[in-house]
């Protein structure tokens, strides 16, 4: 089991992100597409555009979950690091989708997260069912909205 709490600082720079990405199963709903270069949005150190390299239409607006959501965790089996040939939880990066309804409200799901492989190019997107709750969970927009859910976070972790 391999757990995953938070980005490794030497994953922030573009220099370690591969230009190309596979997905050997797919992605629930985009199953036809495997190849997918990742890039980190400008100027912006939470947010990436994953785009189909075979259709340009294709993509998503994925989010680093660590730093919006403070006590954030994913679990990996056996079978996981296996598929993802993960031999270091520091060559991972996990990042989970985002969907933007509205100005200000940003949604992001917890219960999906892909984990990529940056030193092998490979990712996969997992199911967490006990986290199907936090499908939709919303983004906070504002530096206090991460400081007050950090706080509930330490108050829970107490109880």
């Amino acid at each position: 089991m391999l757990s995953l709490k938070e980005k490794n600082r030497k994953q922030t720079g573009e220099a370690s992100i591969p230009k190309k990405i596979s997905f050997r199963q797919g992605l629930p709903g985009l199953e036809n597409y495997r190849e997918f270069n990742l890039q980190a949005i400008e100027n912006n150190p939470f947010f990436y555009h994953l785009q189909s390299t075979a259709e340009k239409a294709v993509g998503l607006i994925l989010i680093d979950p660590f730093p919006c959501f403070p006590g954030y965790s994913v679990e990996l089996g056996a079978d996981e690091q296996q598929e993802l040939q993960a031999d270091k939880k520091e060559d991972l990066l996990v990042l989970t989708t985002v969907t933007i309804a509205g100005e200000k409200k940003i949604t992001s799901n917890l219960a999906a997260p892909i984990v990529i492989n940056l030193a092998r190019g490979l990712a996969l997107q997992i199911i967490i069912p006990e986290r199907l709750p936090e499908r939709r969970a919303l983004v906070p927009l504002r530096r206090q909205e991460t400081e007050n859910r950090k706080q509930k976070q330490g108050q829970e972790a107490k109880e």
